[in-house]
């Protein structure tokens, strides 16, 4: 019988992941406030934030990528998508002063990310709930493509748009780890 977190544990990710995946969680959300809801930014300093949604992107893809039981191939390809969004997130630093490249990048972004979790989620045999980690990886390459293409002209509107969905991101994330943490707890209690 198990007697703690770590023996017999058949969850998908390793016992420090879920921690990780909801300080991530809450820093997407309050990183999506932030950016919907800050009146008067420059462009400079959106680009800033959207480089530390990116950022934060980058996080939970390596989260999964070295705290989750996958396989190597699908372990590659989220470090190589955490790696895309490291360099997108790099380029949001240094947009300059144009709205559609901001708003390209971070798009582009997602849309890995959202193709990533979508695949992984798929092919994971071992990933609780993994039809909700699908749909959440199609909305976000949807959102992805749409934030890409969309024709923003504003800071503001695109600031709207980007921090309303980092928002339901970070949520998603809090809720993975929840639910993570509450297997966690279920199959670590003894029984005799």
């Amino acid at each position: 019988m198990p007697t703690n977190r770590i023996e017999g544990r058949t969850a998908v990710f390793a016992d420090w992941a879920w921690q990780t995946l909801l300080v991530v969680g809450v820093c997407s959300v309050v990183l999506g406030l932030t950016v919907a809801v800050w009146p008067g930014k420059s462009i400079d300093v959106a680009g800033a934030l959207f480089g530390l949604v990116l950022a934060a992107t980058a996080a939970v893809q390596w989260i999964v990528a070295f705290g989750a039981r996958l396989p190597t191939a699908l372990r590659i390809m989220e470090f190589g998508s955490g790696l895309l969004a490291i360099l997108l997130a790099y380029h949001c630093f240094g947009s300059g002063e144009w709205i559609p490249l901001l708003a390209m990048w971070i798009g582009m972004g997602w849309m890995i990310r959202g193709v990533v979790q979508a695949i992984v989620a798929a092919w994971s045999d071992e990933l609780a709930g993994a039809g909700r980690q699908e749909l959440v990886g199609l909305t976000t390459t949807v959102v992805g493509i749409v934030v890409a293409v969309g024709p923003f002209s504003t800071l503001t509107a695109l600031s709207v748009v980007v921090g309303l969905f980092t928002i339901a991101l970070g949520a998603a994330e809090i809720l993975t780890a929840v639910r993570v943490e509450r297997e966690v707890i279920e199959f670590s209690i003894p029984t005799y």
